[in-house]
């Protein structure tokens, strides 16, 4: 920790033992004093709950949750972590856990309760008096964010935050800069930590406050006292607006919509729920599909028809795709490709990638990665007459003698927006962090993607008869690891090099059950059929070793891993290690009997250059395994990607249980099912989300 202060030692010494002596004072909690029990309370979050709360004299001693119906994936980690925090705090006042805010306020509210019945205070949980003072100077504080650590310098002045720099970050580029220039803007304004989380970010959000909450301890000061200040009101103005075409969401897929909307003639409104534009293709590797175009020809490509990339991405989807909407998809994507260029501006680079599952080369990805084309699309916005709204949450849609006329929205600082119009385009993305509109055979796997793909567009087509299918369909991948309550980080990168030296992939019986460097979808489906979907990676120090100095880029960072590690196979994610065969399997109940004739057996295919059970390549078994220590590593299925959604036809209106059209509804991108099957290819994701907002122009021209 540094400060720029220059006093001298002896004033310094003397103002901190008077801070100290004002925070013993005057920052002490309300007398506590509590009836010990048990306590069973009723209380409501998305759905009724009921909560036991024991009680000491003085203290919160255990929160349980007896019954409860809260949507899973959203809610896991408020009914699981977060009862724990309210138990080490002893703090009622602590914010709510990110996407679960109504869960997290049942619980409070269910503690308070319990309390009360206790005959105590439940004020007396959280609430603090005293002085904001600091000693002048700056200093730094650290916390844990999304993909490692947020490092924040806060100057201070005898009572006031003056500045706050990160100085430190390894969080999301596209999603971080919005939250670093936003909200220590707010904080200073504000001189509270009390300020709202940037919507989209709440994860780095937290660790901000967090970092700065840790440099007002260095500066002598208690961040309790800057949580307490309240927000400001909001408000409960209504804005009545009217347009031709309203599009909600702002991904690529939403504002292209808005582009060629506008391209067509009509005026247009689109509202995004989120701080920045973007939407999982920002966040993504920028991949696409060109078939047909101008690109793909300049490339050196001039064999690829429409023909052949139906039959791959039929072929890569378990021939599940809609065929009618494929065709729409094989036949524009290439038209899609080339005004992305020549109208949005979007670089891309002079070669295309190749991908086993296509004929022909057709994948491109974006100057930029997704980053890339999604800031070409959101500056091309910017040079038009296209209204937008971020921060505005579409509530409902308004219906009049059975047609879709327009959205009612909400902004965040409380604003209405009744937004009559001529078409609705929903374009809001999938639906994976929201477990509830996902099938059951994914409940032991885990979510990768972002918070912000909540179905939210899923609820709109629904709540007027919108039909969804083909809800548990996911692109998978097998090497995640479970480091919060059903969502993934990957190992991606550490796990190929593991299969690069000496690592191998064995269940609980201590066996081999596939080809490591085989086909992702054959080992996800062997992660299937064990009980709670986990396979364990086995490795000796020296793979382990490699594994480690390549497991970085996937939002793993050198402190996450060396927590996982300490803890030793205790708590998830399982990160298991000994110096022997059995010492690590004991850990993790594996037998160990089993796998040391694993071990042996596998080593022989490595002394012989075959693999006689599973036929993994001779050129990724250049390593055996040796002596330990070695290491357990837990491989899950992980998925981002969802595939399902509302019933589109081929104008990409929006279908009824009937097959009915829901007249001025639309949706597209993700939000649409049927286009790619139980499986996308690589491209298909962001090239589907193009060119079905690309197609939007023409359709409402019609």
């Amino acid at each position: 920790m540094f400060k720029t202060s220059q006093k001298n030692k002896r004033f310094k010494l003397l103002t901190l033992v008077l801070i100290a002596l004002v925070m013993i004072v005057g920052c002490s909690k309300k007398e506590v004093k509590m009836n010990p029990g048990e306590y069973t309370v009723d209380v409501t979050g998305m759905q009724p709950m009921k909560v036991a709360v024991t009680l000491s004299e003085t203290e919160i001693t255990d929160i349980k949750i007896l019954e409860q119906n809260e949507t899973k994936g959203i809610a896991d980690e408020a009914l699981t972590s977060f009862p724990k925090q309210i138990v080490e705090s002893q703090d009622l006042t602590i914010d709510a856990v990110s996407n679960a805010t109504k869960t997290s306020n049942a619980i409070i509210e269910g503690v308070k309760l319990a309390i009360q019945k206790a005959g105590g205070n439940p004020e007396a949980f959280g609430e603090v008096t005293g002085t904001i003072k600091f000693e002048p100077g700056t200093y730094e504080g650290v916390a844990e964010g999304h993909n490692g650590q947020v490092k924040a310098a806060v100057e201070f002045s005898g009572d006031k935050i003056l500045s706050v720099k990160i100085i430190e970050s390894d969080e999301t580029e596209h999603l971080s800069d919005v939250v670093y220039e936003q909200l220590p803007k707010a904080i200073i304004e504000e001189q509270s930590l009390n300020v709202d989380t940037v919507t989209g970010a709440t994860v780095t959000s937290m660790a901000v406050k967090k970092a700065i909450g840790e440099a007002v301890k260095e500066a002598g000061g208690n961040p309790e006292l800057l949580n307490k200040v309240s927000p400001k009101e909001l408000s409960t103005e209504v804005k009545e607006l009217t347009t031709d075409v309203v599009v909600v969401g702002g991904g690529s897929a939403g504002i292209s919509a808005a582009l060629t909307s506008e391209q067509a003639g009509h005026k247009v409104i689109l509202i995004e729920k989120n701080a920045m534009y973007g939407g999982h293709t920002a966040l993504s590797g920028g991949w696409t599909l060109i078939t047909g175009s101008k690109i793909q020809k300049d490339l050196g490509v001039t064999n690829d028809t429409p023909e052949l990339a139906f039959d791959d991405v039929m072929a890569n989807g378990g021939n599940n795709s809609d065929p009618e909407l494929l065709q729409l998809f094989v036949d524009n994507m290439g038209a899609a490709a080339d005004w992305t260029v020549d109208y949005v501006g979007a670089e891309i680079p002079d070669s295309l990638k190749v991908l086993p599952e296509n004929q022909v080369d057709r994948a491109l990805v974006y100057t930029g990665g997704g980053k890339g084309i999604s800031d070409a699309l959101v500056a091309k916005m910017n040079e038009t007459e296209i209204q937008q709204y971020l921060n505005t949450k579409a509530e409902e849609l308004i219906i009049e003698n059975g047609e879709i006329v327009g959205v009612v929205a909400k902004a965040k600082d409380g604003t209405t927006y009744k937004i009559k119009a001529d078409s609705v385009v929903l374009a809001t993305g999938g639906h994976g962090a929201r477990r509830d509109l996902l099938g059951e055979s994914l409940d032991s796997f885990v979510y990768y993607g972002a918070a912000l793909a909540s179905g939210d567009g899923l609820d709109l087509g629904q709540s007027v008869g919108g039909d969804i299918i083909d809800m548990s369909f996911v692109e998978l991948f097998e090497n995640g690891v479970e480091w919060k309550p059903g969502i993934a980080k990957s190992t991606f990168n550490g796990s190929m090099a593991a299969w690069e030296a000496g690592g191998i992939l064995v269940d609980r019986n201590g066996n081999r059950v596939v080809n490591e460097k085989g086909m992702g979808p054959d080992i996800v489906a062997q992660q299937a059929k064990q009980e709670d979907a986990r396979l364990f990676i086995f490795m000796d120090q020296a793979t382990f070793t490699k594994f480690r100095e390549n497991i970085g880029g996937y939002g793993i960072s050198e402190q996450m891993l060396d927590g996982w590690l300490e803890n030793n196979g205790k708590v998830k994610p399982y990160f298991a290690h000994g110096q022997t065969v059995d010492e690590t399997t004991g850990i993790l109940n594996i037998n160990a009997e089993n796998l040391k004739a694993t071990m042996e057996r596998y080593n022989t295919f490595v002394e012989n250059g075959l693999d006689e059970d599973f036929g993994r390549d001779p050129k990724y078994m250049t390593q055996g395994i040796g002596d330990g220590p070695y290491y357990l590593v837990e491989q899950l299925p992980r998925y981002a990607t969802t595939l399902g959604g509302l019933t589109v036809n081929t104008d990409l209106q929006v279908l009824n249980g009937d097959g009915q059209v829901i007249k001025g509804l639309y949706a597209i991108g993700d939000t649409a099912a049927g286009v790619r099957g139980d499986n996308s290819i690589s491209g298909s994701d962001i090239g589907w989300a193009i060119t079905s907002g690309y197609l939007i122009g023409d359709i409402l021209g019609k």
